[in-house]
């Protein structure tokens, strides 16, 4: 331990105590909001589903409002109908009533009985009959009964006549509140299936929009089911840790098996030029995944984040091998006791031949390694892009002796590799639904001078490829357990819909798009 020997001394180290204290408050600050962000953005889902679920029992309660509304329209309706009906019926039977009674009162007794009087006067035989007729009854009594028997006549007509009059006018009377009834009826009728039209529109509008409130519900409720690395549904649970295997990636190592399962892929620069891959399983367990091969120090400080992950490789040499079991990766390789879960393709050359499986690789581990943690901010589907975007059809990225290209296929980013399209051993071409290019700056490997490794911790920038839309904005990654955060140009964190994620590492400057 160096002393300072006077005030001189203790001054000429001031610049230096001050920058160490700078960087060490920077590096702090940064390192707690790398551990802060998830925490607003949990509060934040917790926010949104409790507006969802609060949104929820509104609609459920004006579906059952608007229901029984219908209900009870429906009953009036059909009691209106049954009115109109009755009143309808009403109506044509007093009408058919007056009819009648008007044709029964043109033959009044009054007009008979003086028609009859008319042609006694004129000697009519028919009146003669008549007149016996009186006579027969009036005995003895002779003109005097004949007066009193056609005074009776016209009595009697007189009084039939009165009765039809009443009966009119009664009828007659009733007629108008008929009319008001079934009028009044019609227009109630009208108002009733207006209503019911608007609580129908209302009913099917809000049932439509819950299903979609439940649906989002939905994806917050099932938030433990998804993967942590791509929000993809994990029906393996997210209790397991992650399991990375190191994939060959030149041109005889191709096609690969497995690819198209892993949640998150990582492509590294290695000797030569070429790339190599860190294929990231969770949601998944292929049956077949390879071709495996050895590991780089790239891969520790690039894949701590992932919290203890299970990691499969061919080996290393003596140092990355060190350096691999120094870190909180579980290095379960073929060189170690875990190799057999490992087996040989002998239809391929060697050394790019050697394969494995998920359930292999995992029985190897036991109960080895932790549980990820969150690697993206994922945005429920259905919801519009919060970052500042362009858009984009399809990009480049350039490595030393390696090409990649991406093309927007409308679901996905369709890969090809030096010229060619990038399929996995099935033939299925290789479409993650988002693509990262982070630029990132090599060194040399401590464990082999020809080894370039990447430089994951500290900041750079970054291109995020998704629904055919560019992002352009930053990495940061202040530790090496530390999650990568991806921002957009105005610092807000950039949101992932569920899905396979490719990270491409070109060094600065290896990229285009279009």
């Amino acid at each position: 331990m160096r002393y300072f020997s006077s005030m001189d001394d203790r001054a000429s180290q001031k610049p230096f105590l001050t920058t160490a204290l700078v960087l060490a408050l920077a590096a702090l600050i940064a390192s707690l909001t790398a551990m802060t962000t998830p925490v607003g953005a949990a509060a934040q889902a917790t926010s949104d589903q409790s507006r969802l679920e609060a949104l929820e029992a509104q609609l459920q309660r004006d579906i059952g409002s608007a229901t029984l509304g219908i209900e009870r329209l429906e009953a009036e309706r059909s009691q209106l109908l049954g009115d109109l009906d009755n009143l309808t019926a009403a109506l044509e039977g007093t009408a058919d009533a007056l009819e009648r009674l008007a044709l029964a009162r043109r033959e009044p007794a009054r007009i008979q009985v003086n028609i009859a009087i008319e042609r006694f006067l004129n000697g009519d035989p028919v009146s003669e009959t008549f007149a016996r007729e009186l006579q027969a009854l009036s005995h003895d009594d002779g003109p005097i009964v004949q007066q009193e028997a056609m005074g009776s006549v016209i009595d009697d007509a007189t009084a039939q006549l009165a009765d039809i009059d009443f009966k009119i006018n009664s009828l007659a009377a009733e007629v108008p509140d008929m009319r008001a009834s079934r009028t009044e009826a019609a227009e109630r009728l009208i108002v009733v299936d207006a209503l019911l039209l608007e609580l129908r529109f209302d009913l099917e509008e809000k049932s439509t929009e819950l299903v979609q409130v439940s649906t989002d519900l939905e994806w917050y409720r099932n938030s433990a089911s998804r993967s942590p690395l791509s929000g993809r549904d994990n029906p393996n649970g997210n209790a397991r840790p992650a399991l990375v295997v190191k994939i060959d990636n030149v041109p005889r190592a191709r096609p690969q098996a497995g690819v198209n399962d892993a949640d998150v892929v990582f492509v590294e620069l290695v000797e030569g030029g070429a790339t190599r891959l860190a294929a990231t399983f969770h949601s998944e367990n292929p049956a077949t995944i390879g071709p495996v091969r050895s590991m780089r120090t790239t891969d520790v400080k690039l894949l701590q984040m992932l919290r203890s992950p299970l990691f499969a490789n061919s080996g290393g040499n003596q140092r990355t091998t060190e350096i691999v079991n120094a870190s909180p990766l579980v290095n379960i390789g073929h060189a170690t006791g875990a190799g057999g879960a490992y087996f040989r393709n002998n239809s391929r050359p060697a050394p790019h031949n050697l394969f494995t499986s998920s359930n292999a690789l995992r029985r190897a581990g036991g109960s080895s390694g932790g549980s990820p943690v969150d690697l993206f901010q994922i945005r429920r589907p259905g919801t519009a892009l919060p970052n500042a975007s362009q858009p984009a059809t399809s990009a480049t990225v350039r490595y030393d002796s390696t090409t990649v290209s991406y093309s927007w296929t409308g679901s996905g980013w369709a890969r090809t590799q030096d010229g060619a399209a990038f399929r996995d051993t099935a033939g299925t071409r290789v479409a993650p639904e988002t693509v990262i290019v982070q630029f990132t700056r090599y060194g040399v490997s401590p464990a082999d001078a020809n080894s370039p490794e990447a430089i994951a911790t500290g900041s750079g920038a970054a291109w995020i490829f998704t629904e055919g839309q560019v992002i352009q904005g930053t990495w940061s990654k202040p530790q090496a357990r530390n999650v990568t955060v991806y921002r957009d140009a105005n610092g807000v964190e950039i949101e992932l819909l569920p899905g396979r994620v490719w990270i491409e590492l070109p060094k600065p400057g290896g990229g285009s798009f279009s």
